[in-house]
């Protein structure tokens, strides 16, 4: 009649497991059960502390952000805002470079077209007066000939 004893062996996987679950009940219980003062416990007629009713929370008692996100309630819109302003001015600034590269680009590629006429006019000019520099020295077109000059032009008229 003797009763037998066994002793029963725990394995590291369920002493990790009664662990975990020993951590998680101790993290799950409220702060405000850990801190109860012993007044507190012993006043007669004294609610439970996990009793309280939500607005009879003390002012320190809030949840972490929010009483520094009473004295900004707007920050976070005006740094939002200010952001897309500034956004906004580069992008502007981005378009009027480009503008006015485009317009320097114009003017440019016109003023180099008026030199481009201009040239040729003066060249014009200089073979019809004769006073351009001729291989011959004579300074009069060749009226003999009916070739073409090394430009591949024809003679000019008189």
């Amino acid at each position: 009649m003797s009763k037998e004893t066994a002793v029963e062996m725990i394995s590291r996987r369920r002493m990790l497991g009664i662990l975990g679950a020993g951590v998680a009940f101790g993290m799950g219980a409220p702060a405000a059960v850990l801190t109860a003062s012993e007044a507190e416990a012993q006043a007669p007629g004294a609610q439970t502390p996990g009793a309280q009713t939500p607005g009879a929370q003390t002012p320190g008692a809030q949840t972490p952000g929010v009483d520094q996100r009473q004295g900004r309630p707007d920050d976070g819109t005006e740094r939002r805002q200010e952001r897309r302003s500034d956004r906004t001015d580069r992008r502007q600034d981005r378009r009027t470079a480009r503008t006015n590269r485009r317009v320097a680009r114009r003017k440019a590629r016109a003023d180099r077209a008026v030199a481009r006429q201009e040239g040729r006019k003066k060249r014009r000019m200089a073979r019809r007066s004769g006073t351009g520099t001729s291989t011959k020295g004579t300074g009069t077109p060749n009226r003999g000939t009916t070739g073409t000059g090394t430009t591949g032009q024809a003679p000019a008229r008189q």
